[in-house]
Protein backbone atom coordinates (compact mmCIF):
# COMPACT_ATOMS: atom_id res chain seq x y z
CA UNK A 1 0.00 0.00 0.00
CA UNK A 2 1.19 3.14 -0.76
CA UNK A 3 2.07 5.51 1.59
CA UNK A 4 1.23 10.16 0.80
CA UNK A 5 4.11 11.90 0.02
CA UNK A 6 2.48 14.57 1.85
CA UNK A 7 3.77 15.06 5.93
CA UNK A 8 0.59 14.52 8.87
CA UNK A 9 0.09 18.00 9.72
CA UNK A 10 -0.52 16.96 13.73
CA UNK A 11 -0.21 20.74 15.09
CA UNK A 12 -3.36 21.66 12.75
CA UNK A 13 -4.95 18.28 13.51
CA UNK A 14 -4.74 18.68 17.34
CA UNK A 15 -6.02 22.10 17.03
CA UNK A 16 -8.78 21.14 14.98
CA UNK A 17 -9.96 18.59 17.47
CA UNK A 18 -9.47 20.76 20.15
CA UNK A 19 -11.82 23.48 18.58
CA UNK A 20 -14.29 20.94 17.59
CA UNK A 21 -14.37 19.49 21.63
CA UNK A 22 -14.76 23.18 22.77
CA UNK A 23 -17.61 23.84 20.36
CA UNK A 24 -19.15 20.91 20.97
CA UNK A 25 -18.88 21.89 25.06
CA UNK A 26 -20.48 25.55 24.76
CA UNK A 27 -23.04 24.35 22.36
CA UNK A 28 -24.23 21.19 24.88
CA UNK A 29 -23.43 23.37 27.92
CA UNK A 30 -24.29 26.81 27.49
CA UNK A 31 -20.49 27.31 28.26
CA UNK A 32 -21.15 28.82 31.56
CA UNK A 33 -18.38 28.20 33.33
CA UNK A 34 -16.11 29.76 31.70
CA UNK A 35 -18.82 32.65 30.69
CA UNK A 36 -16.85 36.11 32.48
CA UNK A 37 -18.40 38.91 30.43
CA UNK A 38 -22.52 39.69 29.29
CA UNK A 39 -21.31 39.30 25.65
CA UNK A 40 -21.50 35.42 26.50
CA UNK A 41 -25.02 35.36 26.95
CA UNK A 42 -25.38 37.52 24.18
CA UNK A 43 -23.62 35.83 21.37
CA UNK A 44 -24.16 32.24 22.99
CA UNK A 45 -28.13 32.39 21.56
CA UNK A 46 -26.92 34.69 18.62
CA UNK A 47 -27.96 32.69 15.08
CA UNK A 48 -27.58 33.86 11.40
CA UNK A 49 -29.65 31.88 8.68
CA UNK A 50 -31.07 30.03 11.88
CA UNK A 51 -27.53 28.29 12.65
CA UNK A 52 -25.71 29.16 15.69
CA UNK A 53 -21.85 30.51 16.02
CA UNK A 54 -21.68 27.21 17.80
CA UNK A 55 -22.72 24.81 15.07
CA UNK A 56 -20.97 26.85 12.45
CA UNK A 57 -17.87 26.41 14.66
CA UNK A 58 -18.58 22.50 15.10
CA UNK A 59 -18.96 22.69 11.75
CA UNK A 60 -15.38 24.13 10.31
CA UNK A 61 -13.40 22.30 12.90
CA UNK A 62 -14.97 18.88 11.52
CA UNK A 63 -14.15 20.02 8.21
CA UNK A 64 -10.61 21.40 9.28
CA UNK A 65 -9.91 17.69 10.88
CA UNK A 66 -10.92 16.03 8.03
CA UNK A 67 -9.17 17.93 5.83
CA UNK A 68 -6.10 17.11 8.01
CA UNK A 69 -6.56 13.41 8.53
CA UNK A 70 -6.52 13.08 4.31
CA UNK A 71 -3.60 15.57 4.39
CA UNK A 72 -4.93 18.19 2.48
CA UNK A 73 -2.85 20.87 4.10
CA UNK A 74 -3.56 23.74 1.73
CA UNK A 75 -7.50 23.63 1.41
CA UNK A 76 -7.61 23.44 4.70
CA UNK A 77 -5.01 26.45 4.89
CA UNK A 78 -7.42 28.48 2.40
CA UNK A 79 -10.58 27.28 4.53
CA UNK A 80 -8.89 28.38 7.97
CA UNK A 81 -7.87 31.98 5.91
CA UNK A 82 -11.45 32.21 5.57
CA UNK A 83 -12.58 31.62 9.28
CA UNK A 84 -10.02 33.51 10.72
CA UNK A 85 -10.93 36.31 8.11
CA UNK A 86 -14.64 36.01 9.80
CA UNK A 87 -13.60 35.83 12.95
CA UNK A 88 -11.97 38.91 12.30
CA UNK A 89 -15.27 40.50 11.59
CA UNK A 90 -16.71 39.42 14.61
CA UNK A 91 -14.38 40.75 16.95
CA UNK A 92 -15.31 44.36 15.24
CA UNK A 93 -18.88 42.88 16.38
CA UNK A 94 -18.14 42.49 19.60
CA UNK A 95 -15.97 46.10 19.73
CA UNK A 96 -19.44 47.85 19.33
CA UNK A 97 -21.47 45.43 21.55
CA UNK A 98 -20.03 43.32 24.43
CA UNK A 99 -16.65 41.01 24.00
CA UNK A 100 -17.28 36.85 24.51
CA UNK A 101 -15.00 35.31 26.32
CA UNK A 102 -16.11 31.66 24.90
CA UNK A 103 -16.21 33.40 21.41
CA UNK A 104 -12.42 35.19 21.99
CA UNK A 105 -11.41 31.34 22.91
CA UNK A 106 -12.89 29.31 19.63
CA UNK A 107 -11.41 32.73 17.49
CA UNK A 108 -8.25 31.77 19.09
CA UNK A 109 -8.08 28.12 18.21
CA UNK A 110 -9.18 28.96 14.43
CA UNK A 111 -5.64 31.52 14.76
CA UNK A 112 -3.80 28.80 16.03
CA UNK A 113 -5.28 25.85 13.11
CA UNK A 114 -4.57 28.78 10.60
CA UNK A 115 -0.84 28.81 11.68
CA UNK A 116 -0.46 25.64 12.20
CA UNK A 117 -1.36 24.52 8.38
CA UNK A 118 0.21 27.60 7.29
CA UNK A 119 3.04 26.25 8.54
CA UNK A 120 2.66 23.12 7.40
CA UNK A 121 2.08 23.78 3.25
CA UNK A 122 3.96 26.52 3.02
CA UNK A 123 7.24 25.62 5.36
CA UNK A 124 9.80 27.81 3.29
CA UNK A 125 7.72 30.93 3.24
CA UNK A 126 8.72 33.06 6.63
CA UNK A 127 6.83 36.46 6.02
CA UNK A 128 4.44 37.34 8.41
CA UNK A 129 0.56 36.39 7.67
CA UNK A 130 -1.29 40.47 7.68
CA UNK A 131 -4.60 38.48 8.37
CA UNK A 132 -3.61 36.89 11.43
CA UNK A 133 -1.56 40.29 12.59
CA UNK A 134 -4.96 42.18 12.11
CA UNK A 135 -6.51 39.58 14.09
CA UNK A 136 -4.05 39.82 17.08
CA UNK A 137 -4.73 43.27 17.12
CA UNK A 138 -8.46 43.16 17.53
CA UNK A 139 -8.03 40.15 20.14
CA UNK A 140 -5.83 42.46 21.92
CA UNK A 141 -8.60 45.26 22.12
CA UNK A 142 -11.52 42.60 22.67
CA UNK A 143 -9.39 41.17 25.53
CA UNK A 144 -9.02 44.88 26.73
CA UNK A 145 -13.32 45.19 26.85
CA UNK A 146 -13.31 42.20 28.68
CA UNK A 147 -11.01 43.41 31.60
CA UNK A 148 -12.70 46.49 31.76
CA UNK A 149 -16.34 44.95 31.91
CA UNK A 150 -14.46 42.57 35.16
CA UNK A 151 -13.64 45.54 36.51
CA UNK A 152 -16.90 45.87 38.42
CA UNK A 153 -17.86 49.10 40.16
CA UNK A 154 -16.43 48.80 43.90
CA UNK A 155 -18.75 49.86 47.36
CA UNK A 156 -17.37 50.35 50.89
CA UNK A 157 -20.37 48.64 52.31
CA UNK A 158 -21.12 44.77 52.26
CA UNK A 159 -21.52 43.19 49.39
CA UNK A 160 -25.58 42.33 48.53
CA UNK A 161 -26.01 39.35 45.74
CA UNK A 162 -29.12 41.04 44.62
CA UNK A 163 -29.10 44.61 44.24
CA UNK A 164 -32.37 46.57 42.68
CA UNK A 165 -31.13 50.08 43.33
CA UNK A 166 -28.02 51.18 42.87
CA UNK A 167 -26.98 54.75 43.61
CA UNK A 168 -23.60 56.61 42.89
CA UNK A 169 -23.34 59.52 44.94
CA UNK A 170 -20.51 62.25 46.31
CA UNK A 171 -20.26 63.08 49.55
CA UNK A 172 -20.09 66.68 48.88
CA UNK A 173 -23.21 66.77 46.84
CA UNK A 174 -26.31 68.62 48.59
CA UNK A 175 -28.87 66.57 46.59
CA UNK A 176 -26.35 63.42 47.63
CA UNK A 177 -26.83 63.88 51.07
CA UNK A 178 -30.89 64.48 50.79
CA UNK A 179 -30.50 61.18 49.07
CA UNK A 180 -28.01 59.49 51.43
CA UNK A 181 -30.48 60.41 54.49
CA UNK A 182 -33.24 58.16 52.94
CA UNK A 183 -30.64 55.22 52.69
CA UNK A 184 -32.75 53.05 54.98
CA UNK A 185 -35.79 53.44 53.43
CA UNK A 186 -34.44 51.86 49.91
CA UNK A 187 -34.28 48.36 50.56
CA UNK A 188 -31.86 46.17 48.23
CA UNK A 189 -29.57 49.17 47.12
CA UNK A 190 -25.94 49.08 46.74
CA UNK A 191 -24.38 52.52 47.08
CA UNK A 192 -21.31 53.24 45.31
CA UNK A 193 -19.21 57.09 45.91
CA UNK A 194 -17.91 59.48 42.98
CA UNK A 195 -15.50 62.00 44.10
CA UNK A 196 -15.82 64.84 42.59
CA UNK A 197 -12.56 66.79 44.06
CA UNK A 198 -9.20 65.68 45.76
CA UNK A 199 -11.09 66.51 48.97
CA UNK A 200 -14.08 64.16 48.58
CA UNK A 201 -11.22 61.27 48.39
CA UNK A 202 -10.11 62.14 51.58
CA UNK A 203 -13.99 62.31 52.67
CA UNK A 204 -14.66 59.00 51.42
CA UNK A 205 -11.74 57.62 52.80
CA UNK A 206 -12.64 58.75 55.99
CA UNK A 207 -16.25 57.28 55.59
CA UNK A 208 -14.96 54.05 55.28
CA UNK A 209 -12.91 54.13 58.27
CA UNK A 210 -16.24 54.58 60.18
CA UNK A 211 -18.25 52.76 58.12
CA UNK A 212 -15.72 50.01 58.99
CA UNK A 213 -16.44 50.75 62.78
CA UNK A 214 -20.32 49.71 62.01
CA UNK A 215 -21.57 53.11 61.87
CA UNK A 216 -24.99 54.10 59.49
CA UNK A 217 -23.64 55.07 55.71
CA UNK A 218 -25.16 58.60 56.60
CA UNK A 219 -23.25 59.55 60.30
CA UNK A 220 -20.49 58.06 58.51
CA UNK A 221 -20.26 59.92 55.30
CA UNK A 222 -21.50 63.19 57.67
CA UNK A 223 -18.98 62.86 60.28
CA UNK A 224 -16.37 62.60 57.39
CA UNK A 225 -17.30 65.50 55.70
CA UNK A 226 -16.75 67.63 59.37
CA UNK A 227 -13.60 66.20 59.46
CA UNK A 228 -11.97 67.43 55.77
CA UNK A 229 -10.91 71.23 56.23
CA UNK A 230 -12.52 73.26 53.43
CA UNK A 231 -11.00 75.77 51.26
CA UNK A 232 -7.51 77.42 51.67
CA UNK A 233 -7.22 75.35 54.71
CA UNK A 234 -7.37 72.10 52.64
CA UNK A 235 -5.58 73.62 50.06
CA UNK A 236 -2.62 74.96 51.85
CA UNK A 237 -2.06 71.65 53.51
CA UNK A 238 0.77 69.24 51.92
CA UNK A 239 0.04 66.35 54.17
CA UNK A 240 -3.20 66.11 51.86
CA UNK A 241 -1.42 66.20 48.46
CA UNK A 242 1.40 63.76 49.47
CA UNK A 243 -0.76 61.66 50.93
CA UNK A 244 -2.40 60.60 48.29
CA UNK A 245 0.55 58.89 46.97
CA UNK A 246 0.45 56.38 49.75
CA UNK A 247 -0.36 52.58 48.40
CA UNK A 248 -3.82 52.47 50.14
CA UNK A 249 -5.13 55.84 48.99
CA UNK A 250 -4.08 54.85 45.28
CA UNK A 251 -5.52 51.65 45.09
CA UNK A 252 -9.00 53.86 46.60
CA UNK A 253 -8.38 56.37 44.13
CA UNK A 254 -8.37 53.32 40.84
CA UNK A 255 -11.46 52.11 42.88
CA UNK A 256 -13.00 55.33 42.71
CA UNK A 257 -12.19 55.58 38.88
CA UNK A 258 -14.09 52.57 38.03
CA UNK A 259 -17.01 54.07 39.80
CA UNK A 260 -16.84 57.45 38.10
CA UNK A 261 -16.05 55.69 34.68
CA UNK A 262 -19.35 53.73 35.07
CA UNK A 263 -21.03 56.67 35.78
CA UNK A 264 -19.76 58.51 32.42
CA UNK A 265 -20.17 55.51 30.48
CA UNK A 266 -24.02 55.48 31.27
CA UNK A 267 -24.20 58.49 29.90
CA UNK A 268 -24.92 60.82 32.78
CA UNK A 269 -22.70 63.50 33.86
CA UNK A 270 -24.38 64.87 37.20
CA UNK A 271 -24.40 62.94 40.99
CA UNK A 272 -26.26 61.17 42.23
CA UNK A 273 -26.89 58.83 39.54
CA UNK A 274 -29.56 56.16 40.24
CA UNK A 275 -30.12 52.98 38.50
CA UNK A 276 -32.90 50.81 39.03
CA UNK A 277 -32.88 46.85 37.93
CA UNK A 278 -36.76 46.51 37.55
CA UNK A 279 -39.59 48.38 37.65
CA UNK A 280 -39.55 51.49 40.19
CA UNK A 281 -41.85 50.55 42.75
CA UNK A 282 -43.16 53.84 43.35
CA UNK A 283 -44.05 53.64 39.14
CA UNK A 284 -46.32 50.25 40.24
CA UNK A 285 -48.49 52.32 42.65
CA UNK A 286 -51.69 52.67 42.33
CA UNK A 287 -52.66 56.33 40.83
CA UNK A 288 -55.56 57.87 42.54
CA UNK A 289 -58.81 58.62 40.48
CA UNK A 290 -58.40 61.94 38.80
CA UNK A 291 -61.33 64.35 38.91
CA UNK A 292 -63.02 65.78 35.97
CA UNK A 293 -61.49 68.82 35.28
CA UNK A 294 -57.97 66.28 35.25
CA UNK A 295 -59.61 64.05 33.18
CA UNK A 296 -60.48 66.83 30.17
CA UNK A 297 -57.03 68.11 30.80
CA UNK A 298 -55.79 65.05 30.31
CA UNK A 299 -57.79 64.08 26.91
CA UNK A 300 -56.73 67.77 25.71
CA UNK A 301 -53.12 66.74 25.84
CA UNK A 302 -52.45 63.11 26.34
CA UNK A 303 -49.25 63.22 25.06
CA UNK A 304 -47.67 64.65 28.17
CA UNK A 305 -46.92 62.80 30.81
CA UNK A 306 -47.85 64.88 34.02
CA UNK A 307 -49.69 61.68 36.46
CA UNK A 308 -46.08 60.43 38.10
CA UNK A 309 -45.15 63.00 40.12
CA UNK A 310 -41.13 63.35 41.03
CA UNK A 311 -39.60 63.01 37.51
CA UNK A 312 -37.97 65.90 37.53
CA UNK A 313 -34.80 67.02 38.72
CA UNK A 314 -33.94 68.17 42.56
CA UNK A 315 -30.34 68.92 42.53
CA UNK A 316 -27.48 67.21 41.43
CA UNK A 317 -23.69 67.90 41.48
CA UNK A 318 -21.49 67.79 37.79
CA UNK A 319 -18.18 68.95 39.44
CA UNK A 320 -17.20 71.66 36.57
CA UNK A 321 -17.18 74.84 38.46
CA UNK A 322 -16.21 75.99 41.56
CA UNK A 323 -19.24 75.21 43.64
CA UNK A 324 -20.63 72.25 41.44
CA UNK A 325 -23.70 71.57 43.35
CA UNK A 326 -26.82 73.30 42.90
CA UNK A 327 -29.21 73.72 45.30
CA UNK A 328 -32.41 71.85 44.92
CA UNK A 329 -35.03 73.83 44.25
CA UNK A 330 -37.82 74.47 46.64
CA UNK A 331 -40.45 71.68 44.95
CA UNK A 332 -43.25 70.30 47.23
CA UNK A 333 -42.24 67.24 48.40
CA UNK A 334 -44.02 64.08 46.91
CA UNK A 335 -42.83 61.63 49.12
CA UNK A 336 -41.57 59.79 46.49
CA UNK A 337 -37.39 59.21 46.51
CA UNK A 338 -36.96 59.79 42.77
CA UNK A 339 -37.47 63.58 43.85
CA UNK A 340 -33.67 63.55 45.81
CA UNK A 341 -31.85 62.28 42.36
CA UNK A 342 -30.79 63.54 39.32
CA UNK A 343 -32.15 60.59 36.81
CA UNK A 344 -33.63 62.85 34.04
CA UNK A 345 -31.89 65.91 32.37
Amino acid sequence: MLKSARPFPFAAAAASLTGLLFCLWVFLTGGRALCLTDGCTLFQDFRLAGISLWQAGIVLFSALLALALLRLSRAAYLLAALALAADAVLLCIMLFTAPCVNCLIAGSLIAVTFLAFRAACLPVRRERSRLAALWLVLLVVDLGGVVRDLAEPWTPLPAQEISSVEVYFSPSCPACRTLLSRADEIDSSAWYPVPEDTRDIWIIAGMIERLEKGMPLAQAAAEARQSVPEGEAFESDASFRLGLLRPGMLLLQLRLWRNHAHVLAAGSDRLPFVEFRGLPAFLAEPEPLPSREEEHAQAADSSVLTDIPGLGVAGFCDGESETPCEDPPALPSSGALIDTSGMVQ
